[in-house]
């Protein structure tokens, strides 16, 4: 391959000139833009090394939750619940949560660009989690939230009352009725959306099942913020939540490196009955 580069003008220009002068330019690109200092800041040189978990501080609960009611109106629950989060610790930490952009998770909403999987509210608050907790404690901290989720009636009482009495930070409401609260025994947004709907009488698209999910923001955002102040104070994980005794039941058989003949070809730690309903000698699927 030729040492040389044939410019517009004709000339030639050796390789080892041509990534001098492309070196000289990105130089020259930096003293434009940093106020005519060629040195890296300190915050630049430490992005080069920052280091896994991230530094954590104390969060205020019902700050969090009202960022993850704000965070919901701006980019929905995935977004919510993480800036929620990293927004609080951009506050009180500062670097590297300053360079940190929420919009990463705005993807998760509607349990993914609408396709109903995860809800987004546990997916921007698994990320959090993962960012700040080693991972072990990450991995139990995380569980915990799914398994929290498919056990509360959303929105909460603290979540209604606050929209109620207009609360939170926005200046208009979707809706400041009190809503039912419905348990939802799944972390799926299908399903957490279409049992809330239909108990509370509100199609899917309205304004209500959105005002909903904002409030189950604030709780999913505000939940998480305790149970990551609880173990940064001991440094020690107790966990409150667990598999039901039916789910359990259907994991004795059919659960990750079960024999495939007993019904080891399928897997999981989700609520079974969510989707499935029980007969006397088995499950089967609601169909």
């Amino acid at each position: 391959m030729s040492d040389v580069k044939e410019n517009n003008a004709g000339k030639t220009l050796s390789r080892r000139m041509f990534f001098a002068s492309a070196g000289t330019l990105v130089a020259a690109a930096a003293v434009t833009t940093t106020g005519c200092s060629t040195l890296l800041t300190r915050q630049e040189k430490k992005a080069k090394v920052a280091t896994w978990p991230l530094p954590y501080k104390t969060l205020e609960v019902e700050e969090v939750r009202k960022r993850g009611y704000t965070g919901y109106y701006e980019g929905e629950c995935g977004y919510g619940t993480f800036s929620a989060l990293i927004g609080s610790l951009a506050d009180t930490v500062g670097y590297p949560y300053t360079i940190i952009p929420p919009q990463m998770t705005e993807w998760a909403k509607g349990g993914g660009e609408g396709y109903t999987a995860t809800c987004g509210a546990i997916v921007g608050a698994s990320c959090a989690v993962n960012m700040v907790a080693p991972q072990k404690i990450a991995d139990k901290i995380v569980a915990e939230i799914f398994e929290w989720y498919e056990k509360t009636p959303f929105p909460s009482d603290i979540a209604n009352q606050m929209a109620h009495n207009k609360q939170f930070l926005v200046e208009k409401y979707k809706s400041t009725l009190i809503f039912p609260q419905v348990i939802t025994e799944s972390p799926l947004c299908h399903i957490s959306v279409t049992r809330w709907c239909k108990e509370a009488g509100y199609a899917s698209g309205s304004k209500e099942r959105s005002e909903r999910c904002a409030r189950l923001t604030s709780d999913v955002a505000a939940f998480t913020a305790a149970r990551l102040n609880e173990y940064f104070a001991t440094h020690a994980f107790k966990k409150e939540y667990a598999m039901s005794a039916a789910t359990q039941e259907c994991r004795s058989c059919h659960a990750k490196g079960r024999a495939f003949e007993t019904g080891g070809w399928t897997r999981g730690k989700m609520e079974c009955d969510a989707c499935h309903h029980m007969k006397p000698d088995h499950m089967t699927s609601n169909g």
